[in-house]
């Protein structure tokens, strides 16, 4: 039975990272550096842990004990900073810092697959934790169906949301555009934050609203991260280490091969809406 509940727990990332990788089309990311990510889903678990025990004992209000006590306000607090910026942050730290200068980090869609990896080995450890801490079998298996259809996804769908971010801020930082790479960077943490407060605050809230708004929202964050695959995985690599060519950046913004612009304070070629040469919007 234990070996079942395995299987149960590490299905759902069989599936997505399978469905993830697969859609790499262009150029596969090499297994090791998947492995390495995948892994280090498990350091970004400890790392929550190590950084939820500091908040908590600095503020006893993120003190999960408390939870009973919280008004929606107080539920939304806790929810995001105790939960999903902790969690987002701690997986975006392991994504950069291992790929970030990764040679084989050449295209967008490959930072899409590297957050999404890093996602899944945090929620593969999450769950198998809830899986075998349940009270009994049925409690076990019913715990992880629901997690197999909701939570381990929603590690996916938050994943998608960091990488394109973290896409393009490598893209932008490429091509010197560096408000615009900051920017990006930013929004790689605070987007997969918001998105997993608003999953997990709705899922947390216990009236029949925040339910069918929950299931709504899961909905949207599958049909974005779907069209971000499929957009993101057919456009053109090898264009990262060729900063002259322009076609990948402005598909990367969502032009598709438009002519060539020059800037018009010095006349150096545009590659995107900043002059990588003397840094003005066009």
């Amino acid at each position: 039975m234990s070996m079942f509940l395995l299987g149960l727990s590490i299905l759902p990332t069989v599936i997505l990272g399978s469905y993830i990788y697969s859609n790499d089309k262009i150029e596969k990311e090499p297994v090791p550096l998947l492995v390495k990510l995948m892994a280090s889903g498990v350091l970004a678990v400890i790392l929550t842990l190590i950084l939820t025990n500091i908040l908590s004992s600095i503020a006893p209000f993120f003190d999960a004990e408390n939870l009973e006590n919280f008004n929606s306000i107080s539920l939304a607090v806790y929810v995001f900073i105790g939960i999903a910026l902790i969690e987002e942050f701690s997986k975006w730290f392991f994504t950069y810092l291992i790929s970030w200068k990764d040679k084989a980090f050449n295209h967008v869609y490959d930072a899409i697959v590297y957050s999404v990896f890093v996602s899944l080995g945090f929620a593969t450890i999450e769950n198998i934790l809830y899986v075998f801490g349940s009270e009994n079998i049925l409690s076990a298996v019913g715990t992880a169906l629901v997690r197999m259809i909701f939570s381990v996804p929603g590690h996916a769908f938050f994943g998608v949301i960091m990488g394109y971010y973290l896409g393009l801020a490598k893209l932008t930082s490429i091509n010197h555009i560096k408000d615009k790479s900051e920017r990006y960077l930013f929004f790689s943490i605070l987007l997969p934050t918001i998105g997993h407060f608003i999953f997990d605050y709705l899922l947390m809230s216990s009236s029949t609203l925040s339910l069918l708004l929950f299931l709504a929202f899961t909905i949207g964050l599958f049909i974005f991260s779907y069209l971000k695959v499929k957009r993101m995985s057919k456009i053109p690599t090898l264009l990262f280490n060729e900063p002259n060519k322009t076609d990948y950046l402005y598909n990367a913004f969502g032009g598709n091969n438009p002519p060539k612009k020059y800037c018009t304070n010095c006349g150096h070629l545009l590659v995107g809406p900043y002059c990588s040469n003397c840094g003005k919007k066009n």
